[in-house]
């Protein structure tokens, strides 16, 4: 998919596939995003040397179009017809004025001084190549410092922000994400591209030096431009293929690059989204203005919480979906959000931001294809312990109507999944009646049948009762560690199911040799387990009489889930 951006004073326009997007700042401050279907195509050709001479001319037409959008965004908001036809009479006056003026310097700057000055360094009879080589270094010195002119003014600079911010969007992807500390420049930046053609061009038409009449001048130079337009965007074009040579093109870059903001990089961020998704998506519509449009909402959600340090895509998906009632594919369909529902994501965005996990900012969390209610009195059950309840799944089916023992249940995840998931008689024990209420409304809300007990491990079971198989998912946090926890499972999970003791083996040690006399006839017991526990548990349960040990690891190689059989 080939994508062209053009800064503009205030945002950025993205061509593609016959649509334009705009991403802008508005006069009042906020973000403001609209896309269009493009009828006059920026269509680029694949042929070389011919492709630049269409980069050239349909880039100038697209450049004008961009910055002429991005003035009626703020020229017409609060002004009446006839002072936005004398604003616009202003404003076009001051265009003709700044151009004729720009005209005239670049004649006298350009193209009279550095030729007088090269006669009077080198002499009438001086050779004609040293005297055009100083009449080209005074050229590119001048035009430097013309363009560097204009960096008095505030506009251009914003222009030329917004140009960087554009190249880091499309060469760094997901900036805030990567914290990269530095981006190579895009050397097709258009921006670039025409600055670089007149480097070249003056160096060519300077060094040829051909002088045979005003007419044959005017002719000769149009060609050699033709031809260095042709030939720059191959150069260029080569340079953007090869990693190392990128950098070369800072020395033109430089030019037409500003420092950009966190907003502007957002702001072309926002535009890049948008286009990702009307050339991805069939039958996505093409929105106006507005205020909160979704590719804005999800960038400014994301790039929040990558400040953060929260980097996980699907954190910002989920928040997104719970707050508009969809799930994480439908919301990409979404092209915009209104007020209320923009105020409550950003609310949400800003507690997630603070360490909050999303679970207790929504009140539950989805688990195995269900969904439980959470808070801090119970262990919000992570995607990891699916892979215990898959392996208690797996194994319940050797035994007919299997009863199942799950020890210290919490939010009773692990016992209403394989409860939901099979025909097993489930029961479930906690030592925090507060956490016994919970996993009693979660069964109640999933329409599953589990005895919860209170009980202390096995203390208040029966003495007789005994199970095919019990599972557990203990406390196995070394003490010291737990200090050490990510802030969010630190201040929101209870530490009494966090602390499994001095190394974390503590609940390992107390329940292997208990649970002999709690399994029947060749019963099974499964644990969760910590990184690096795999070798102790094992032991563990070697020395109680445990045979066929196995350990299961988890989705990045970490062992994670160990079992045995009891005879």
């Amino acid at each position: 998919m080939d994508r062209y951006v053009f800064p503009t004073s205030n945002g950025v326009v993205v061509h593609s596939d016959g649509k334009k997007v705009f991403s802008a700042v508005h006069c009042d401050g906020q973000k403001k995003l609209q896309s269009f279907p493009e009828k006059n195509k920026v269509v680029f050709w694949h042929f070389p040397f011919m492709r630049g001479l269409q980069y050239f001319f349909c880039g100038i037409a697209a450049m004008l179009s961009a910055l002429i959008l991005s003035h009626d965004l703020c020229g017409g908001t609060k002004v009446k017809k006839e002072e936005l036809k004398s604003f616009y009479h202003k404003q076009l006056t001051i265009l003709i004025a700044v151009f004729a003026g720009a005209v005239v310097f670049a004649s006298l700057a350009l193209g009279v001084l550095p030729g007088k000055l090269g006669w009077l360094a080198v002499g009438v009879e001086g050779n004609a190549y040293p005297r055009n080589l100083v009449v080209l270094g005074l050229k590119i010195a001048n035009f430097y410092v013309f363009l560097l002119f204009f960096r008095c003014f505030p506009v251009v600079n914003e222009l030329f922000r917004f140009n960087r911010a554009a190249d880091i969007a499309m060469i760094c992807g997901d900036f805030f994400k990567s914290k990269k500390k530095s981006c190579p420049p895009r050397p097709l930046n258009f921006l670039n591209f025409l600055v670089f053609v007149f480097v070249l061009d003056f160096i060519v038409v300077t060094l040829i030096g051909a002088s045979f009449g005003f007419w044959f001048n005017l002719i000769f130079h149009i060609c050699i431009l033709i031809v260095c337009i042709s030939v720059g965007y191959e150069i260029l074009s080569l340079i953007s293929n090869c990693k190392w040579l990128r950098w070369i093109a800072y020395g033109t870059c430089v030019l037409v690059y500003e420092k950009p903001s966190i907003t502007h990089i957002e702001t072309a961020l926002v535009a890049l989204t948008e286009m990702g998704l009307l050339t991805t998506q069939k039958g996505r519509e093409f929105m106006g203005e507005q205020n909160h449009a979704f590719s804005v909402v999800y960038n400014e959600v994301k790039n929040k919480l990558a400040a953060a340090g929260v980097n996980d895509k699907s954190e910002t998906d989920w928040l997104i979906a719970t707050i508009l009632g969809k799930n994480r594919v439908e919301i990409k369909l979404v092209s915009a959000v209104t007020d209320k529902q923009y105020q409550d994501i950003m609310k949400a965005a800003q507690r997630r931001a603070k360490g909050e996990s999303l679970d207790n900012i929504f009140g539950y969390t989805e688990f195995y294809g269900l969904r439980f209610d959470v808070n801090k009195k119970v262990l919000t059950p992570r995607m990891e312990t699916e892979i215990l309840v898959e392996q208690v799944l797996k194994a319940q089916k050797g035994f007919k109507e299997a009863k199942i023992l799950d020890l210290g249940t919490g939010s009773g995840a692990i016992a209403v999944s394989i409860a939901k998931n099979s025909d097993a008689k489930v029961t479930a024990v906690d030592v925090s009646k507060s956490a016994l209420l919970v996993a009693e409304g979660n069964a109640k809300k999933n329409d599953v049948k589990v005895e919860f007990l209170h009980s202390n491990l096995f203390d208040g079971l029966k003495r007789k009762k005994k199970f095919d198989i019990i599972v557990s998912n203990p406390p196995y946090i070394a003490s010291d560690d737990i200090k050490k926890l990510d802030k969010n499972v630190r201040e929101c999970d209870p530490v009494l199911a966090l602390d499994g003791g001095e190394d974390g083996l503590d609940f390992y040690r107390a329940i292997i040799p208990a649970a002999t006399k709690k399994l029947t006839s060749e019963g099974m017991l499964f644990f969760e387990i910590g990184k690096g526990q795999g070798a102790q548990v094992r032991k563990l349960m070697r020395e109680s009489g445990f045979e066929e040990i196995k350990t299961i690891k988890d989705y990045n190689k970490i062992e994670r889930v160990i079992c045995g059989k009891y005879r």
